[in-house]
């Protein structure tokens, strides 16, 4: 008898992490590799997810159900289609000025040079030079890696309308499904809801951030203020290190502006907006819902994007939540999803 297993023929606990580890590392190869595949179909999924209870409100109002999702998909192509041309229109404003700014960057080292400690070997100067080139430039990619996705948007809107239109006839099987096997479908079905409750709940705190942030900017006059205000909505969905790539072009503009107060009180205007988000708003809306470790939320960050490249870090909780529902789903693996769980969700 093979020792790696019990008499009742399950695997022992060594045995079992040994083969799932396994399995983890080829199924990461395997999405790596069809990543460009897979970022646009995810997408969807949450694109739909979000649009589904917009769906179901126009149904109960008695509009039919292709009519609404023609109804939503057409909001969403007219807000989606407005942020391009904003973001696109100001990002080449943006390109313009850069040089400009570098410029202005170079001219406030200087004026602060002689407060600089400088050896022959090292230059703060050289240092905060090529910091403010990295971040305008790493600004810049960014944006125009999200305009790059043109192609992919019409795939994402495309199917996302499929999966709307289907919509209906998916939870009728969902429905009949669930009377043959209750608890299995029950369970899904309530997990699947706290996923689609985060989505939409992160979507309008993320939407609260970018407004405040955009008009914090606005009354400071920071260039290109609703362009930093898009950005802040956007990278809201990456925890812990969203907030400080949407600060640092805004902050390094009023830099160049006002100076290292100036700089400071915008720093401080975002921050606090990002404060009454996180520490307010969010846990008003969410609860204990998202039930993640913060460690796990950190660590996923870094795993989804290695897998789906930079996209993976937008959708890295919502993927990580449905792979603890997925272990969840079964008894052999539960013990890993109870290991993924905050210590204050745990009974």
């Amino acid at each position: 008898m093979n020792t790696d297993q019990t008499n009742n023929g399950s695997y022992s606990v060594p045995a079992r992490i040994l083969l799932y580890g396994t399995a983890a590392v080829i199924l990461t190869i395997g999405m790596r590799e069809i990543s460009d595949i897979l970022v646009p179909v995810f997408f969807s999924i949450f694109a739909f997810l979000i649009f589904a209870p917009l769906v179901n409100w126009f149904q109960r109002k008695g509009i039919p159900g292709p009519v609404s999702v023609g109804l939503v998909i057409f909001f969403f192509i007219i807000v989606a289609t407005g942020a391009v041309l904003l973001v696109a229109g100001s990002l080449f404003q943006l390109s313009g000025q850069i040089p400009g700014y570098q410029a202005q960057f170079l001219e406030f080292i200087q004026n602060f040079e002689q407060y600089l400690p400088a050896s022959d070997e090292f230059s703060f100067e050289g240092v905060l030079r090529d910091i403010g080139a990295f971040v305008l430039g790493l600004t810049a990619g960014i944006l125009t890696g999200a305009l790059n996705t043109g192609t992919t948007a019409v795939l994402i809107i495309t199917t996302t309308t499929f999966l709307l239109l289907d919509a209906a006839g998916a939870l009728r099987k969902v429905q009949r499904k669930a009377e043959t096997q209750p608890v299995l479908f029950l369970r899904v079905i309530e997990l699947g809801k706290s996923l689609v409750s985060y989505i939409l709940i992160r979507t309008e705190t993320n939407l609260i951030a970018g407004t405040g942030t955009a008009i914090i900017l606005l009354i400071a006059r920071i260039d290109f203020a609703i362009l930093w205000g898009i950005l802040a909505f956007l990278l809201g969905y990456i925890p812990f290190l969203g907030f400080i790539l949407a600060s640092f072009p805004p902050v390094l503009l009023a830099l160049l502006k006002y100076g290292p107060l100036g700089a400071l009180a915008v720093l401080a205007g975002i921050w606090l907006i990002n404060e009454f988000v996180e520490s307010i708003v969010l846990p008003a809306l969410a609860g204990k819902s998202l039930k993640l470790s913060p460690s796990i939320v950190f660590l996923s960050l870094f795993y989804w994007a290695f897998v789906l490249g930079p996209s993976g870090a937008l959708i890295a909780v919502p993927l990580t939540m449905v792979v603890k529902m997925i272990l969840e789903s079964s008894d052999d693996t539960r013990w890993m999803a109870n290991m993924m769980e905050s210590g204050e969700s745990k009974e």
